[in-house]
């Protein structure tokens, strides 16, 4: 061989050699996935193709259809791409009737088809998300003999499976909110709903009677304690999924942030003996020596899911900041070191909280409680205010002024666009973050 092939014969090695490496991550992955809780916010394309229905299925097929998209609409590490914009063929739901090629070629990732057949009701559906790069099934759902009514489910229960596929954690559809809605003057109550926007109710009904605030869902998702300020007194309430909630009175006027723990106990803020302070109460719903007593006030306890940590407001310092509580040993350190600081709710796995920072109008941050590095997720007009974590660790609930009135939206720990959650008409303040009972 000449000393000119032997180097034409190096050069296509070295060429091939390149090109099996610019390769070798995609032929190497063994699914698709995104890690949603580590730093930055990856994101994947989406497309969802416009459905294959048969004779009188359009408009449930087209409704389903928006149902998804208005779900994926909450992820933020989906892009959602128009069909349009891609020249691909899809003569069909199933892989071998789809030109994945054009969908590679656009840098798709995910490509959602959906299939109506004749049946009971309005049909059968099938819905597929197939990994573009592999042409496989990442999920497939079947539904048979499918009502109107069961179509906001369909939706929940598809996007929840490719949530969890994707990034290891479905909650958020397996997830409710709690807040207050004013409704008058002197008057609020407290409501539900999913954060979707579905299964919106009214669980009190006080009216000019009293003011329902600061709810806080238990850990199993099957209660709420929230404050009732009276005429003369404020009092504990505590809804227990069903009917009147219960009211406790307190031995003192003022009743502030109850926050229920992992065992079910409440811990709540009371103003005894002209001091503010944080108390576990018995199960009398009575408090004994106080848990957190500092000279100034101590509030908003906020607990993770094993109990151990527990985040507060005080003022000992002049102006209140975020503390942090060792409730094994007692101790209690500082987290933020300067501004007005107010609202914290401790991520369910305890490495995160998530506070209000007063920025000329406040403003949410999120502290990693091992570096004590914070971040400031949310930006714009208006106040933002109460966040809240999901059960997942991953949203952030909020009440905001943005948009003029107060209302609920929700982001992530990394600071993702907020899209607001619909909870009709009036003002909606004060979101607390929990399971659905027994997920």
């Amino acid at each position: 061989m000449s000393r000119i092939q032997s180097g034409v014969v190096c050069i296509v090695a070295l060429m091939a050699a390149c090109l099996f490496a610019s390769l070798r991550p995609a032929l190497a992955q063994d699914a698709l996935a995104v890690d949603i809780h580590g730093p930055g916010q990856a994101k994947m394309n989406l497309v969802l193709s416009q459905p294959f229905a048969g004779s009188g299925q359009d408009t449930p097929s087209r409704k389903l259809q928006d149902l998804i998209n208005k779900n994926l609409a909450f992820m933020p590490f989906l892009q959602v791409v128009p069909q349009s914009q891609i020249l691909g063929q899809i003569n069909g739901p199933q892989a071998d009737q789809i030109d994945f090629k054009p969908f590679g070629l656009a840098r798709v990732d995910v490509l959602v088809t959906s299939n109506w057949t004749p049946g009971g009701n309005l049909g059968n559906v099938e819905l597929r998300a197939f990994e573009v790069y592999s042409q496989k099934v990442l999920v497939g759902k079947g539904f048979d003999s499918v009502t109107e009514a069961q179509l906001p489910d369909i939706a929940d229960r598809f996007c929840m499976e490719l949530m969890l596929k994707l990034t290891g954690q479905g909650g958020f559809f397996n997830s409710q909110l709690a807040f207050a809605k004013p409704t008058g003057p002197k008057s609020s109550e407290i409501w539900v709903v999913r954060p979707m926007g579905r299964g919106l109710s009214k669980i009190t009904s006080y009216g000019d009677l009293g003011m329902a605030i600061s709810p806080s869902w238990s850990f199993d998702g099957g209660k709420i304690a929230f404050t009732l300020i009276g005429s003369r007194s404020h009092y504990l309430g505590i809804w227990s999924g069903g009917g009147k909630p219960a009211v406790h009175t307190m031995p003192c006027t003022s009743v502030v942030s109850p926050h229920f723990l992992p065992n079910g106990q409440i811990a709540v803020a009371l103003n005894l003996r002209s001091e503010s302070a944080i108390y576990i109460l018995n199960s009398a719903f009575q408090p004994g020596a106080p848990t957190v007593k500092t000279n100034g006030i101590a509030v908003s306890p906020s607990f993770d899911k094993s109990g151990r940590l527990m985040a507060y407001v005080s003022d000992e310092v002049g102006s209140p900041n975020i503390y942090l509580r060792d409730m094994s040993s007692g101790s209690s350190r500082r987290l933020t070191k300067s501004g007005y600081n107010t609202n914290p709710s401790l991520s369910p796995d305890g490495t995160l909280v998530t506070y209000t920072k007063q920025m000329g109008g406040q403003k949410v941050f999120v502290m990693d409680l091992a570096t004590g590095a914070e971040e400031q997720v949310t930006s714009g007009p208006g106040s933002d205010e109460n966040p809240s974590f999901s059960p997942d660790g991953y949203f952030i609930a909020f009440s905001s002024t943005r948009g003029g009135q107060s209302k609920i939206y929700i982001t992530t720990r990394h600071g993702a666009t907020p899209v607001m959650v619909p909870t009709g008409d009036g003002a909606a303040r004060m979101p607390s973050w929990g399971p659905l009972p027994g997920k």
